[in-house]
């Protein structure tokens, strides 16, 4: 099994640098046959917001943001699983009148580009206490097609 890890220190709220510098990473690397790829938490939009007020121009809707394309297109361009941290909001209009979830979460896309996970953290640090709701699963446990049985968390 091959892995990626894509490591490095996204800029608090430089979306589009932090995409560019990802993709240059991935174009100087050889990530022909990798079976999976993993990013940082809160990979794009950089991590240690002080408030929701701070992050909440970084919010995507689950599955459909900058996080969630990028993904895709990178996990059919290198036909591999890719695991991403974002920060996600959540739509809970049909639970009016229930505030908008936020999380801080993982994307789980296979090499068909399809969602196949979302993962929300568990035991949240403090500055993820100050916008993020806890995830309520645990730690993510599942299979991904072409890796087996895996299990996903997010740093404490």
């Amino acid at each position: 099994m091959r892995i990626g890890c894509l490591q490095f220190a996204p800029q608090v709220g430089d979306v589009n640098n932090n995409l560019n510098r990802a993709d240059a990473v991935l174009s100087k690397a050889d990530p022909d046959g990798l079976d999976l790829l993993v990013l940082p938490e809160l990979a794009f939009s950089g991590y240690n917001f002080k408030s929701l007020q701070h992050i909440a121009p970084y919010l995507e809707h689950s599955g459909s943001g900058i996080t969630s394309l990028w993904a895709r297109t990178t996990a059919l361009k290198y036909n591999c699983n890719l695991v991403v941290g974002y920060p996600e909001k959540v739509d809970v209009t049909d639970d009016w009148p229930a505030s908008p979830e936020y999380y801080n979460a993982a994307l789980v896309v296979n090499e068909d580009g399809e969602t196949i996970a979302n993962y929300r953290k568990s035991f949240l640090y403090y500055t993820d206490e100050t916008w993020a709701l806890e995830g309520d699963e645990g730690f993510y446990r599942g299979r991904i097609p072409g890796l087996g049985r895996t299990s996903i968390g997010i740093c404490e």
